[in-house]
């Protein structure tokens, strides 16, 4: 009786055990799963970003812009004061053109072969790939990733890359910024045809 009542007692540990090994890997791929929902970009969040739920609509100004790595002989960062205006689930306009794919599509002149546009309470994510080597022209991939740090700051981390066509391996641009909220002002919206593309993607993920 004493053995059966022995090995009882271990069945039960053993369960015990096994129970609080399933809560700790449960509480470990919730947090992948949540990080998981990222979309798969260049940029990556910045480190200590994203933690804090804000209000992210509104206009913001790109500050402190400096490059943290680049393969380009003389790269430029994103220009300082490049308005951003933002909605509750996505970026409306960026230096005061409409970012929406149709838009976009007629800058280019070509229809883009990726497009990622999604805001959250603590997050924003972007990004665009054009493909124009078959024609003799570039690949140009853009992106960002940004995360809150403050009621009215958002860490950002961008990134551009332009590829020719005889070239194997990307000229590529990453920079770092913050987003500052800006009261009160109204941006000025350009028709695509207005606009360069080049410009516009200098403006807001560098230049290589």
């Amino acid at each position: 009786m004493n053995a059966i009542r022995y090995i009882r007692a271990l069945a039960c540990l053993s369960a015990v055990l096994v129970a609080l090994s399933s809560a700790s890997c449960g509480n470990s791929s919730g947090s992948a799963t949540f990080a998981g929902l990222s979309p798969e970009l260049p940029a990556q969040l910045p480190l200590g970003s994203g933690g804090v739920a804000i209000d992210m609509s509104g206009m913001w100004s790109i500050e402190d812009a400096v490059i943290i790595e680049s393969n380009s002989v003389a790269p430029t960062p994103p220009l300082n004061g490049t308005l951003f205006e933002m909605e509750p689930t996505r970026i409306a306009a960026i230096g005061g053109l409409s970012v929406a794919p149709s838009d976009l599509a007629i800058l280019v002149g070509v229809p883009l072969v990726s497009y990622v546009n999604v805001v959250d309470s603590s997050t924003v994510f972007y990004g665009i790939i054009v493909d124009q080597r078959a024609s003799g022209g570039l690949r140009v991939e853009t992106a960002l990733a940004g995360g809150s740090v403050g009621p009215d700051t958002i860490s950002v981390e961008a990134y551009n890359s332009t590829q020719a066509p005889n070239e194997v391996v990307p000229t590529f641009t990453r920079a770092r910024y913050r987003l500052a909220r800006v009261a009160g002002t109204t941006p000025l919206l350009h028709r695509p045809e207005e606009l360069d593309f080049v410009d516009f993607v200098s403006v807001a993920f560098g230049d290589n």
